[in-house]
């Protein structure tokens, strides 16, 4: 479990110190929070308020992590660590489907960054490979 829980002031004083640009470019950042404190309407609201997604992360091996799926930003971030190493392509065909409709349902929101990024890192590139061509 993250040992770091939310406090609203502390957070939104880091929000504050975050960048909108670097050399002209326009900067977006994604928030990955590890408590189970950080799942509250007020840490949405933040996020929100400054523009800044909230990562939607998925670890078998950390069920305490909270598992958040709210638009706060222009763009969805996930970060998914479900794939194993007996799959070929990391996932079920039924567990590919379900993160392709979530996907989906994300990109109705804006862009959507989608890693693979788990333990079993020789299916990553397989489940991400499976990934795209279902969403095609």
């Amino acid at each position: 479990m993250g040992t770091k829980k939310f406090d609203p002031e502390d957070f939104e004083g880091f929000l504050k110190l975050l960048p909108k640009e670097k050399d002209g470019v326009r900067l977006r950042h994604a928030l990955e929070v590890r408590n189970p404190t950080f799942a509250t309407e007020q840490f949405y609201d933040l996020a929100r308020k400054y523009g800044a997604a909230i990562v939607y992360a998925v670890d078998d091996e950390e069920p305490t992590w909270p598992q958040i799926d709210e638009a706060t930003a222009d763009f969805g971030y996930a970060r998914l660590m479900s794939s194993r190493e007996d799959e070929p392509t990391g996932m079920t065909a039924a567990e590919l489907e379900a993160v392709a409709d979530q996907a989906k349902a994300w990109a109705k929101r804006g862009e959507v960054f989608a890693y693979f990024i788990s333990g079993a890192k020789v299916r990553n590139p397989a489940a991400a490979q499976a990934l795209i061509a279902k969403l095609k």
